[in-house]
């Protein structure tokens, strides 16, 4: 059989790229240290290394979120502890104040110094990491708090709620009497106030028709229909103006719940929840004459829980309930359903597939103070527990100390002391979230190292065995081109 000349050059071609393409990519695994770099390298083992790599990226991120979470609750817990200090030296002060041998101008010195602290307060409490403020709720690029007046009142048959608003302004608290008594909007009513301690006082009259007390820079809108008293030594109507702080940022506190269908029952939703719940109606009925048969979802309505039954109209969910009265109607029908959203204030970061913490606070479940409430048309104080409500407690005790007072004086003392209880157990809950992160921060360490292990068995290549792999491909790769230069050579002259 006879061989061609283009024949064996085309054979040797072929031999050459086939030993070039062995070399190169023996170098290609040496230079990336790796076993499986195209998936028909190992087929099998690629779909672990996706995998792997997948799982990877995904711990990544769980590890930058926890970091950022540590981050923020470390800064939430420093500005605690140092609130913890500043309210051991505002005891020291009040229980100073309501030394019985000081001078109202010395308490008025006393004064000062307090708001000093109130200002620092209010500093610690629009703390922001990042451009982002940690104590207002979801509200993060707005301050938490700002400062402004609220009024306090000694007079315990004033209803609550007659004191509408307080505007305005004033470097010191005012002191307001009423020198005669009535109606406010009807008859015409008497006060005085001083803005000094009681040094000098100012008089004022509420006219038929009027509602506000005009206090100089600051002015009070009393609730029309509100009945005062004439102050004495025995008692009657008295309110003092001091230093307040709002709460503008947004909290965990109400729920509201959406109707979808054509029933006209009231709906009320209790409880604590984190997320919507949907509750569906599974048979026609009527809130007169239970049981209700239901079903709820805590996806939106990816899955449901069905099946369950209430004897009465309260409907059990995770979480807490819904409860159904007559309102324009009381019938239902299969299909209607309520939708159960909570205000949201919490900001929380995954730090696992089935876990996530909270990273923010809502600042007047911490510090207190005043805050309104959506819907609402005014500031009132929130919480109204007077054992946890810092900003309140240390704006009383400002206008008391200020307008000498040492009956309301010795009432802040007593409160301040389980306002300080408050703020450690707030601060031990971010310590504990802190550990969690901790926790989570080992964990998710742990998970990554063992991937990457993982990883590394299923792609990595032995160093030996490359260099191995490489030696012999150069080798065949010289002898391949050494061939087929001699064959090329050769001539019929050779065999003559």
């Amino acid at each position: 059989m006879r061989i061609s000349t283009n024949q064996i050059f085309n054979m040797s071609l072929y031999n050459l790229n086939s030993s070039m393409s062995r070399m190169a990519e023996a170098n290609m695994r040496n230079s990336a240290q790796k076993r499986v770099l195209v998936p028909s390298d190992d087929p099998a083992a690629m779909g672990g290394i996706i995998n792997c790599r997948s799982f990877g990226l995904e711990t990544k991120q769980y590890i930058k979120n926890i970091k950022t979470a540590s981050s923020w609750l470390s800064l939430a817990d420093g500005v605690l502890q140092q609130t913890s200090t500043d309210i051991g030296r505002i005891k020291e002060l009040a229980e100073q104040a309501a030394t019985g041998t000081l001078t109202a101008e010395q308490r008025r010195s006393i004064g000062q110094n307090l708001r000093g602290i109130l200002g620092n307060l209010l500093n610690k409490s629009n703390t922001e990491f990042g451009g982002k403020s940690i104590f207002s709720g979801h509200k993060l690029d707005s301050n938490a708090y700002e400062e402004t007046l609220h009024a306090t009142t000694t007079d315990p048959d004033l209803p609550a709620g007659s004191v509408v608003a307080v505007k305005g302004a004033s470097e010191s608290s005012v002191d307001v009497r009423f020198t005669s008594g009535g109606t406010v909007g009807t008859d015409t009513i008497t006060y005085k106030y001083s803005s000094d301690g009681g040094k000098t006082w100012k008089n004022g009259t509420l006219n038929p028709g009027d509602t506000e007390l005009a206090l100089g820079p600051a002015t009070v809108e009393l609730k029309n229909g509100t009945a005062v008293t004439e102050h004495t030594d025995k008692g009657g109507t008295r309110l003092i103006v001091r230093p307040a702080l709002e709460y503008k940022g947004d909290d965990n506190d109400d729920l509201n719940v959406a109707t979808y269908g054509d029933t006209q029952v009231n709906t009320k939703a209790d409880g604590k929840f984190h997320s919507d719940v949907l509750v569906q109606i599974d048979k026609n009925g009527d809130v007169n004459t239970p049981p209700i048969t239901y079903s709820y979802s805590l996806d939106n309505g990816a899955t449901w829980v069905h099946s369950n039954v209430s004897a009465d109209t309260r409907l059990e969910v995770p979480g807490g309930s819904l409860t159904l009265s007559p309102g324009a109607g009381t019938t239902f029908s299969k299909g209607d359903q309520f939708v159960i959203r909570p205000n949201t204030a919490d900001l929380r970061l995954d730090i696992s597939q089935s876990r996530s913490i909270r990273v923010n606070n809502v600042g007047k479940e911490i510090f207190g103070g005043i805050y309104t409430k959506p819907g609402a048309s005014n500031p009132t104080p929130s919480p109204d527990d007077n054992n946890s409500n810092l900003f309140e407690t240390l704006g009383k005790l400002i206008g008391y100390v200020e307008t000498n007072d040492k009956k309301g004086i010795g009432e802040c003392v007593a409160e301040l002391k389980k306002v300080h209880e408050h703020v450690e157990m707030k601060a031990a809950e971010i310590g504990a979230r802190m550990n969690r992160a901790a926790s989570a921060e080992k964990l998710a360490e742990i998970r990554k190292d063992n991937n990457t292990a993982l990883q590394s068995r299923l792609e990595d290549a032995d160093l030996g065995e490359l260099l191995n792999e490489l030696k012999q491909s150069e080798l065949i790769y010289e002898a391949v081109a050494r061939s087929s230069r001699m064959i090329n050579q050769m001539s019929i002259l050779n065999y003559m």
